[in-house]
C-alpha cells in the first residue's frame, strides 16, 4: 500500500479485551514532537497515571517509527520501544534498527500503542491496516530466531517480526525486543511486553512511502548517498562494524571500563581489535535501505564455542563481555553475544550483572555456594557463557542476576550495592564517567537512567573540550540531551548517517513532510527540549529528583586505576555539575522544570504534575 510520511494514525491494540482501534494524531502533535521518542513521550506522559506498576497491564507499550522512515533514505530505517521501566520505574526507551519500522509504516501506521494483558500467550499481525490478535502457545519457548521463522512459514516470507524470547517470557527485568538479529535492549522493554502475554507483533505489508515534495525528496537523498559513499566513517563502519571502537576508546583513550569499572585498561585488550573480529566475518548485514550495513555477522568455526555466530558482537557487548569481565577470548563473546540474542537480553546488562557477581566473588561476598558451582574469576569465559545462559532461562544463581544488580545487591546484602554499577537502576555502558566526566554528568541526569543514547557528549569523545574537566559539562550535556532528542525522532542512525549534516536532514524532513518549520534549527532544538522536559515531568510526577540523579560512590571516591592520564581521576562535583545541568536546563536546583521553562515549551498543563515537588 501507499503512505503518506505521516500516515497520522496510530493503531491501539487491548490485548486485555481484544480490540483494535485507529486513531488520528493531531497535527498539532505531529508539529510539536515530531515522531518517533517525541511521540512515544507524549502518549506515555497524557495516558499513564503516577504510580502504575512496570508490569501491570495497566503500563503500555509503544512502538514508533521515525519521520523519515519507509523512505528511500539512507540511514532513516531505526524505530522505539517506549514503556516505563520495570528496573527503574522511570521513563524507557530502546532504538532498534533492521526491517520493522519501515513495515510498520507500510502497514499504514505511524506508531503502535498495546495496553491491557492477554489472558494467554499472544501475538499481533497486521497487514494492510488489518490487524488480529492470534494465539502464541505454540510460539511460547521458542528462541528469537525460532518465533521469526515460525511466523515467516505461516504469515509469508515477507513477514517481519519484533519478539521476545525466553528470557522475556521468564520475566528477566532487562528483556530486549528483537527483530532479525537487532535489538531493543535497553530498561527492560522487552519484560514490559512479556507482561502483557504478548510473544510477537509480525507485519506483512510491503509498500512504500511517499513524501510531500518527491523530487526534492530525491534529490536531497542521492546528495546524502553520494557523501556516503566515499565517507571515511561509512567505510569504516562497513568494513568493521563498532568492533573499530575497541582500539580507540580502550588502548588510545583508556575510557572502557575494566573489571567491573575499576580500570580504564586491559592487558591483551587487542585480542578484540576489528582485525581480529575480521578474521570470522562471514558477511555484513544491513537495514532497509541503508547502504552501510554495518551489520558484521561472524562466525566461531573451532573450539568450545565452534558454531556460534552472531551479528555483532558491537562495541557495547564486546565491552560487556570482555573488558568489563577480563576476558580476551574472542570466541566467548560472540557466544555470550549469540545466546542474548536468541534470549533476548540486554547484553550491556547482562555483562554487567556478571562483572558485579565476579566482584563479589572476588571479594568473598559471594561463594561457589551461590553461584552453583561457577568460579567467577576474572577472565573465566567459560562460567561466563554458562551463566548468561543461566540468566536467560532463570535457572539457579541466574535468577538473581536477572533481577539486574540493584535488586540482586539489596538481596545479597553484606555491602553489594557498593559493587552494583547501575543509574535508577539501569546498569551502566562502557565508557568511563571518571575518563570522560561529561559521561558521568549524562547518566546521572539521564531520564531513563544509565544509558549511553541520551545525552552522549560527542565533543568529549572527539576531545574538542578536555574530558578531565568538570566544569561547563552541566551546558554541555544540556545541549547534547536536546539533539539526541531529536535524533530519536528522525530515528537517524548513528552508523547509518556518515555525512549527515544537521543542515541536509532538516531539509529532508521539509521535503518529507512539507512542514516549513523542520527546517528551521532553532524549531527543531525547541522540540528536543520539549520532549527531554516532558520526560523529566514524567520522571518527577514519579517521585524522582536531585536524590535520584547521582552515580554509584565508586566513581565518586575511588580514583579509577591503570588509565593512562585519567589515572586517578574520581568524579569531584557532582553537585556542581548537577547545579550548573539544571541551570541550563530551566529547572529548579532539585532538578524539577520551572513553571516558567514549561511553558516556554507549550507544556503548561504539565504544571500541575510538578508543582507540588517544587520546594
Amino acid at each position: 500500500m501507499e503512505t503518506s510520511t505521516y500516515s497520522g494514525k496510530l493503531l491501539r491494540v487491548n490485548l486485555t479485551n481484544g480490540t483494535f482501534k485507529i486513531e488520528s494524531i493531531p497535527e498539532q502533535v505531529r508539529r510539536d514532537f515530531l515522531g518517533g521518542r517525541g511521540f512515544g513521550i507524549k502518549y506515555l506522559h497524557d495516558e499513564l497515571s503516577p504510580g502504575i506498576e512496570p508490569l501491570a497491564p495497566e503500563n503500555k507499550l509503544i512502538f514508533s517509527t521515525g519521520v523519515l522512515c519507509g523512505i528511500a533514505g539512507s540511514g532513516f530505517s531505526k524505530w522505539i520501544a517506549m514503556t516505563k521501566s520495570p528496573l527503574s520505574g522511570c521513563v524507557a526507551k530502546a532504538v532498534v534498527g533492521a526491517n520493522f519500522g519501515p513495515w510498520l509504516k507500510f502497514a499504514g501506521f505511524d506508531l503502535i500503542i498495546i495496553e491491557g494483558k492477554a489472558d494467554k500467550p499472544s501475538y499481533i499481525y497486521l497487514e494492510d491496516e488489518k490487524a488480529y490478535i492470534s494465539a502464541a502457545e505454540d510460539l511460547w519457548g521458542l528462541n528469537t530466531e525460532e518465533t521469526q521463522q515460525r511466523l515467516k512459514q505461516r504469515h509469508g516470507s515477507t513477514t517481519e517480526t519484533a519478539c521476545i524470547g525466553p528470557g522475556g517470557e521468564k520475566l528477566i527485568k532487562y528483556a530486549a525486543i528483537v527483530t532479525a538479529r537487532r535489538s531493543a535492549s535497553r530498561c527492560g522493554v522487552g519484560t514490559v511486553m512479556s507482561s502483557k502475554n504478548l510473544k510477537a507483533v509480525a507485519i506483512n505489508a510491503i509498500g512504500r512511502v511517499v513524501p510531500h515534495n518527491p523530487q526534492r525528496f530525491k534529490e536531497l537523498a542521492r546528495e546524502l548517498i553520494e557523501i556516503q559513499r566515499s565517507h571515511p566513517r561509512r567505510l569504516e563502519y562497513t568494513d568493521f562494524g563498532t568492533t573499530s571502537l575497541i582500539a580507540r576508546y580502550s588502548q588510545e583513550r583508556n575510557m572502557t571500563p575494566v573489571r567491573n569499572f575499576r580500570e580504564g585498561a586491559m592487558e591483551g585488550v587487542e585480542k578484540l581489535y576489528a582485525l581480529e573480529f575480521k578474521k570470522i566475518k562471514i558477511k555484513n548485514f544491513g537495514c532497509w535501505g541503508c547502504m552501510t550495513r554495518c551489520g558484521q555477522i561472524h562466525e566461531v568455526t573451532s573450539g568450545a564455542y565452534s558454531g556460534a555466530w552472531s551479528e555483532g558482537p558491537e562495541y557495547e557487548t564486546i565491552f560487556a563481555f570482555g573488558c568489563e569481565l577480563y576476558n580476551t577470548d574472542l570466541a566467548s563473546i560472540v557466544a555470550a553475544d549469540s545466546i542474548c540474542d536468541l534470549l533476548g537480553m540486554d547484553a550491556i546488562s547482562t555483562g554487567v550483572s556478571i562483572g558485579f557477581a565476579c566482584e563479589l566473588f572476588e571479594r568473598g561476598i559471594i561463594s561457589t555456594k551461590d553461584t552453583d558451582g561457577l568460579e567467577l574469576t576474572w577472565g573465566n569465559h567459560a562460567a561466563f557463557v554458562r551463566l548468561v545462559e543461566k540468566i536467560g532461562r532463570r535457572e539457579g544463581f541466574g535468577e538473581l542476576l536477572g533481577e539486574g544488580v540493584r535488586r540482586a545487591a539489596e538481596h545479597i546484602g553484606k555491602g553489594a550495592n557498593k559493587y552494583a554499577m547501575h543509574v535508577k537502576g539501569i546498569e551502566l555502558p562502557g565508557y568511563e564517567p571518571r575518563a570522560v566526566k561529561g559521561f558521568g554528568l549524562s547518566y546521572a541526569v539521564s531520564n531513563c537512567g544509565g544509558i549511553h543514547t541520551y545525552g552522549r557528549p560527542g565533543l568529549e569523545l572527539s576531545r574538542t573540550v578536555d574530558p578531565l574537566a568538570e566544569e561547563g559539562k552541566g551546558k554541555l550535556v544540556a545541549s547534547a540531551q536536546k539533539q539526541y532528542a531529536i535524533a530519536d525522532c528522525v530515528l537517524e542512525c548513528p552508523f547509518g548517517n556518515a555525512g549527515l549534516t544537521p543542515e541536509l536532514r532538516n531539509q529532508l524532513l521539509v521535503a518529507a513532510t512539507g512542514i516549513e518549520e523542520f527546517g528551521d534549527p532553532a524549531y527543531l532544538e525547541k522540540v528536543g527540549e520539549r520532549i527531554v522536559c516532558l520526560e523529566r515531568a514524567f520522571n518527577v510526577r514519579e517521585g524522582f529528583g536531585r536524590k535520584d540523579d547521582t552515580l554509584p560512590s565508586r566513581f565518586l571516591t575511588e580514583p579509577l586505576e591503570n588509565a593512562g592520564s585519567a589515572t586517578g581521576q574520581t568524579v569531584q562535583q557532582l553537585d556542581t555539575m548537577l547545579d550548573e545541568y539544571y541551570d541550563a536546563a530551566g529547572y529548579t536546583r532539585q532538578g524539577i522544570p520551572t513553571a516558567q521553562k514549561l511553558n516556554e515549551l507549550g507544556l503548561g498543563g504539565v504544571i500541575n504534575d510538578v508543582e507540588r515537588f517544587i520546594k
